[in-house]
This record gives structure tokens, sequence and C-alpha cells, in this order.
């Protein structure tokens, strides 16, 4: 694959130059403002070595990018190690680590980054207003969803929102108002989540503005200028549901001018006067809590441009296995909210080297990276893999047989020698070639003095298995037939009133017009080819199970349906994905659509709502693909689902050429109970079915009631 030839101007490196002048800081980061700031929150965060421990499967986030591990009572529990520098991520003490250990290991590139950082090209005045008006200008040119102009801006919005938030991001795409006013709602955007009332139980880890930081890196701003509803409680590692997005079109194929155009355009609109302004102004606060935020936000700002300008370049090379999208969630990866951060990741051949990391304390550790451990969010499978080494400072490539065998193992052996050879971002990394026979050194991290300072022995522990904790994973088992067919037809009435908005005239529709086959004019309630044939099938095979009575709708809306209900159903209809090729189908979204609008929230009242698998290990691929029974399970899979959504698969499977759509993180079991940290919950399917016609707020014939009562297949 031929990529561009070397960039002419790098334009991440020059914001970078640009917020360092901003701040009064050299390319050496010396002494001004935030500096002075930095040192007095980086000593007091060294004096706190410890934090309680606060949840079991939602981790404590790290949206400074400053906390390591240290032991606890029952689990790892988080520990700040800031480095000396505000532009800086922490390494640990890696090359003590490895020295201590034995092991050897070649240190990657960072000073051409430095060098790209200290002689940037000059800054015009105008670079933020020009790149606004050519945002603008392609948000016009969008012509599909998905077409590449969608998915370049969705890459600037993404990379805007790591550096400065969801509420500065607004405030940075804001052309033609006077930069005082922008001044001040930055300012304003800042104080915000202060506002916000965090649950008591967080306070013990807010004492650096976490909790506070979170809110700022995921709320957004509404198009009334409030705030959008948002549920602190959603946040996981950091992640709201908005960051599903960021990974989503981040993970998109795209080409490598496509991602560097649009990464030069984000880099351009991050030289923002007002915002920095706003945040100088904010360091100043006499409100003891307002610079806390503010620094951070600046610190972000910093390592988000230094990323951007290690992707930039890295864009313009020659690559063979590598792809755009590898190079952009690496580099993305490196500026999550991310705890507990690894200080090892494992590049190896599942098949080869599992039966032997299984028996190692690696395997368990909370700070090696190991994909049958490492627990994603909100991330994209492509994301979950590079989120392995992103900001990792020793990444081990094991060499075995069948290493070379896998497209991963050769991403993954070409990105870490680029770094070796031409470009990193780290100030700090080593990368260490071990074969196979060889791997049992890596134990010797935990047994070297200098690695037991940072590095907990798993045994040592506590009685749990160190890393992950156990984790409430629910899996919804498949559906016989009759309830498949009653959960189509129940969402394609609440969508069809959605898009009706009277529940007397769409039960008509459905008795006098779609069961009697009459084609009906107009377009349907979703972009399905079929368009309202498809409705009128989903209600006669419904109708076809209950031939003794032919007459009798199984399934309507009450009267009572109201405004309140409909709006419910048009919220859930924006999860619904573009229908206008076929695949996903109608019939499977619809099963999706009414599994989360009357079951989900149950499961979700019982605090056993957090995440979703479907768990493919017994099911081949064409079953998959015709099985009416594994409808809900395809259809979640095309959902924009509340939950982060993952796929379990046994080894040899290849779920990921099945022709499902998204990029949902895929754990591969090698041995049995390799995934023992996911505890799966079940429910009686047959108290669901008995429950569902009082769940669903519908009415039901006599016979359908008949059906739900009995249950079972």
């Amino acid at each position: 694959m031929r990529v561009p030839s070397g960039v002419q101007l790098n334009e991440s490196a020059a914001s970078f130059a640009w917020l360092l002048r901003g701040l009064g800081l050299s390319s050496d980061i010396g002494s001004g403002l935030a500096t002075e700031a930095w040192t007095d929150v980086r000593d007091r965060m060294l004096l706190q070595r410890d934090q309680a421990i606060l949840f079991m499967t939602d981790w404590i986030s790290d949206p400074w990018l400053s906390k390591g591990v240290n032991n606890g009572p029952v689990n790892v529990a988080p520990s700040w190690t800031p480095p000396d520098q505000l532009d800086d991520w922490p390494t640990y003490g890696m090359g003590d680590i490895l020295d201590g250990a034995g092991l050897p290991g070649r240190r990657t590139r960072y000073a051409p980054l430095k060098e790209f950082l200290a002689v940037p090209p000059s800054v015009r005045a105008s670079d933020a207003s020009s790149a606004i008006a050519a945002f603008m200008d392609r948000e016009r040119q969008i012509a599909s969803h998905g077409d590449v102009r969608m998915v370049q801006n969705e890459h600037v919005r993404a990379w805007l929102a790591t550096a400065v938030g969801g509420l500065l991001t607004g405030v940075v795409l804001t052309p033609d108002v006077d930069a005082g006013v922008l001044i001040r709602v930055t300012t304003a955007r800042l104080a915000l989540p202060l506002q916000i009332k965090l649950p008591e139980m967080w306070a013990a880890a807010n004492e650096y503005e976490e909790k506070t930081l979170e809110l700022l890196y995921n709320l957004r701003m509404g198009a009334d200028g409030y705030t959008e509803p948002f549920d602190p409680a959603d946040i996981r590692i950091g992640q709201g549901e908005g960051w599903r997005e960021h990974w989503e079109w981040l993970s998109q194929a795209i080409g490598f001018g496509e991602m560097l155009d649009a990464l030069q355009l984000a880099a351009r609109l991050l030289r923002c006067d007002p915002v920095l302004a706003g945040l100088v102004q904010t360091l100043q606060s006499e409100d003891s809590r307002l610079p806390t935020i503010a620094l951070a936000v600046l610190r972000r700002w910093l390592l988000t441009l230094k990323a951007m300008t290690w992707l930039e370049a890295s864009l313009g090379q020659s690559w063979t296995h590598v792809r755009p999208q590898d190079l952009g969630c690496f580099a993305f990866n490196a500026l999550k909210p991310d705890w507990p951060r690894r200080i090892v990741a494992i590049s190896h051949r599942s098949i080869d080297a599992k039966p032997v990391l299984r028996e190692m304390k690696v395997w368990s550790s909370s700070r090696c990276a190991i994909d049958a451990s490492y627990v994603p969010s909100w991330e994209t499978n492509t994301g979950m893999v590079w989120g392995l080494f992103g900001a990792t400072p020793a990444i081990v490539r094991v060499r075995s047989p069948r290493y070379g065998d896998s497209v991963w193992c050769l991403r993954e052996a070409e990105l870490t020698q680029y770094l070796i050879e031409q470009l990193d971002f780290l100030h700090e990394r080593w990368i260490l070639d071990v074969d196979l026979s060889e791997l049992h050194s890596l134990d010797a991290i935990f047994a070297s003095e200098e690695g037991a300072k940072g590095l907990p022995a798993p045994e040592a522990s506590g009685p749990l298995h160190e890393f992950p904790p156990l984790v409430e994973v629910w899996t919804p088992p498949p559906m016989p037939s009759w309830e498949v067919r009653m959960f189509r037809a129940s969402a394609a009435l609440r969508a069809m009133n959605a898009f009706l908005s009277d529940a007397d005239l769409t039960n008509r529709i459905v008795a006098e017009v779609l069961l009697r086959g009459v084609d009906l004019p107009g377009p349907a309630p979703t972009n399905n080819p079929g368009g309202w044939r498809e409705y009128a099938t989903v209600f006669q095979d419904l109708q076809s199970l209950f031939a003794e009575e032919p007459q009798e709708v199984p399934v309507r809306l009450p009267s009572s349906y109201g405004t309140a209900e409909r709006l419910r159903d048009l919220e859930l209809m924006r999860r619904v994905p573009d229908l206008s090729t076929g695949t996903p189908t109608l019939k499977d979204v619809l099963v999706a659509f009414e599994y989360l609008r009357t079951e989900w929230p149950i499961t979700v009242e019982q605090r056993q709502g957090r995440f979703l698998a479907i768990n493919c290990r017994d099911i081949s691929r064409e079953l998959w693909a015709t099985e009416e029974a594994l409808s809900l399970q395809r259809g979640l899979l095309a959902m924009r689902t509340p939950v982060p959504l993952w796929i379990i698969q046994s080894a040899g499977q290849d779920v990921e050429n099945w022709g499902i759509p998204g990029d949902h993180p895929i754990f591969t079991e090698y041995a049995s109970n390799q995934f023992s940290w996911m505890l799966e919950v079940f429910f009686d399917p047959r108290a669901a079915q008995s429950a569902f016609p009082n769940d669903s707020g519908l009415e039901f014939s006599a016979a359908l009631l008949r059906r739900c009562a009995v249950g079972g297949d």
C-alpha cells in the first residue's frame, strides 16, 4: 500500500508551538503560570499515594493521564504517578524496572518528534477563523450518512473533544462571534460541571476534580443552548456514550490522505485564542477548584497536539499492513482517560502464546495489557486492540511459529518497528522481542526490586483475581420463534405510532390495511427497502401463529398510548441504524428495538445492565445468518445500544468475517474459563415471557396472552 509522500507542513506541531507561546512557555516547558500550577499539583499528587477504590466494575478514570496502581485490601487501587513535565505521559520508571528484571529492550525514537515540536512553521492569526469556515463548508458537502466528508468532520470532532472536551468544542467551532464573548462563554462552561451535584460516593475520587473533568469531557450543549440530558452514572472509565461515536468514526475505513486532511484541519481549529484566553483566566481564579480544572484541560490539550503531531507525520509514511484507522486509534488511545494504565503490553499470536500466558503472573496483572483481560468501554474492536499499546511504555513482541499468520500481529509488528526506527510520541518507550520459550522471563518484572515498588505481584493483591475484577455481563439467550415475532410486531406498532402520532389510527392501519395485504402509499417509518410491505409481513407472521382466531389482531396499542410513550419511542428510534441497503434487516432491528424498550430497563433497574455481550461460541456462520431465534442478537449488534456491546467467540470462529455491522470488541476464547472475570447474568425466560404483556404496556389478544402465560419454546 502506497501512501502520500512526506508531509510539507505539520499543522499539529504548529499548534503545539502556538499553545506553548500562549502559555508563556518554551519548547522545553520552562517557567510560566501553567508550569508553576503543574508543579504544585504534581507535588501534592505525589504526597498522596493511595485512594479508596469505589467501584469494582466501573473503574476509576484518569482524565489527568497521571495515575498508577497500588495494592488495595481486596483489589488494585489508584496511586498518583504524575510525570515531571506538563506535556509528558508517565513512564512508571520503566527503564529501571527492565534493568532490574534483566530484560533488554530497544528504546523508541522520540528525538525526531521533539525536532518537529521545536521548529514549527509560522502560525497565522487567521488560521482558526479560516479553519472554521472550512469545517462548515465540509458540513455542507456531506451528501449521505457515512460519506468521506462526514467521516472527516467526525474525526475533527473527536480530536477536539479529547483535547478540550465537548463543552469547549462548541466554542472552538463558533464562527463570527466577538472574542470577548467567547472568552466569557469559555470561563462559564469550565465552571458549568461544578453546578452538577455529584453522587456523594464520588467525593473521595474527586480530589483533583477527576469526576468534574469527566463531566466536562462528556457533557454536550444542545441546539437550545442547554446541556443535553446526561446521567453521570453512565460514564465508564471516564467515557460516556458520546465516546462511542468517536471510536466508531476513527475506526472507519478512510484513505491516508483523507485522514491527514481532517487531522490538519483539527490542528488549525485548536489554535483558538478565546478558549486559550479563557483557560488562562480561569487558571488565575480565586475559586480553588477552577484552576485545577483549567490546568487539566491545558495538559490534555498539549498531549493531544503531541499525539496528533506524531499521527500527522506517520500518515505520510509508507505502510504494508498498517491502515489509517490503526494509526488513528493508536494515537487516540494515548489520550483516553483509562485506568488502570498498563506498563507492559504483549503482542502475541494467541493460539501459540495463550497457554503459556495463562500460567504466568502477567495474566491477571492490572499492569499488563493482554487482550484476554482488557476491558473496553466504548471502544471499537480496532480501538480495543490499539488500546493495549497506545501509551504503554514497554511493548513485548512474542516470536512464535504462527505470529506472522495473523494480520493483527503483522500490524502490531510493523507499527512497533516504526516506533523504534522512525518516530514515537512517548519520550520513554521500550520494545522487547522474546521467543515463546522465553516468555516466562516477563514475570521477572514482578520479582525485580525496582518493579516491586510500583507493581504488586498478582498473588499479593488479595483473595480475588487481581484484574479484571468480576464484571456482570448480560448475554441474552436465543428466543423462540413466537416470542421473536411478538417482539417484532410490538416494535412495529411503536415505530408506526411515532411516525403517525395517533394510536387508534395506527391500530386501524394494521387491522384494515397491512393484515389484509392492501398496499399503503407513502413512506414507511424507517428507510428499509421494502417499505410498508415489510411491516405488513411482520404483522402477518405473528397472525399466522393463531389460525384459530384469524380475525383478532394479536397485539394493539392502547387508546391511552399518549405523548410520553411516543417520546420514549422517538428517542429509541434514534438508535435505529440506516436500513436503506437491506442489511441489517428491519425484522432484526425491530426485535432489538422492543427488547431495549421493554426488557432492558428492567435489567438496568436490577443493577445488572452495565454491559451487553453476544455469545457466539456455539453458533456457526450459517446459523447466525439464518436462524430466527438469533434475530435479537443480530439486531442488537446493528443498534446503537445504550451500553457497551461485546462479542464472545471460540477460537477459529472468525466472527469478524461474518458480515456483522460495526466494529464491536471481540473476545476470543482459546481455553475454558478464559473469561472467568465475565460473570454472565441470566434471567428465567418463562418469567420474562409471562410478564411481557404487562411490562410492554400494549394490549394482547386472548390467544397471545395464553401463549405468554405458557411460555417456553
